[in-house]
């Protein structure tokens, strides 16, 4: 068992924040299961215009897939979703939400990855871990996910490497490998 202290140095929230947070210049609010109109329609636009999905249909079909609507907090502009979604057959050889992440290329920086991915593994272990599937799954496409001190980051973050498909790292954050505790030494994080 990995005992995961909240807040922390990568979890650094309280359990109060999983619906919204404000982090540096950004707000990440939580739209599991309940996004909305005007919400869709700014993912829709985020995917198409940066090319990461070309049909609007299929973009407006992943919709319901967003967990953390990731938005500049001065301007309300969305910059960047995480996404969460049910896999039965998978490399881990259990049913599991799969994973994925986009921030427009002018604000990624490893600290949003890091947070939103944060978030979305507090969440996911504390009120999805209860539907039947065993944990969170990534797989990484982007090389740069590879690297050393991005690979650390993650093993902190409580994933573990469980193979490749198709020459792109699987990496797994197992709930019942996962117990979080609240950390009394860290003031909170405002």
């Amino acid at each position: 068992m990995i005992n995961i202290s909240l807040p922390s140095g990568l979890y650094s929230f309280r359990l109060d924040d999983l619906q919204e947070l404000r982090f540096s210049k950004y707000t990440l609010t939580n739209v599991f299961e309940k996004i909305t109109v005007p919400q869709r329609e700014a993912c829709i636009e985020l995917w198409t215009r940066n090319r990461v999905i070309h049909s609007k249909q299929e973009a407006l079909a992943r919709t319901d897939q967003v967990c953390y609507f990731i938005t500049e907090t001065q301007t309300g502009k969305l910059i960047g979703v995480n996404t969460l979604y049910k896999s039965a057959n998978h490399s881990t050889g259990n049913g599991v939400w799969l994973y994925r992440m986009f921030i427009d290329p002018q604000h990624r920086n490893t600290r949003i990855m890091i947070i939103g991915t944060a978030m979305m593994l507090c969440f996911s272990k504390m009120y999805l871990a209860d539907r039947g599937l065993k944990g969170v799954v990534n797989i990484n496409e982007n090389s740069k996910l590879r690297r050393a001190g991005t690979a650390r980051l993650f093993k902190r973050l409580g994933y573990r490497k469980v193979g490749e498909e198709d020459g792109k790292e699987v990496i797994f954050f197992e709930f019942d490998n996962i117990n979080f505790v609240t950390n009394t030494l860290i003031p909170d994080i405002q």
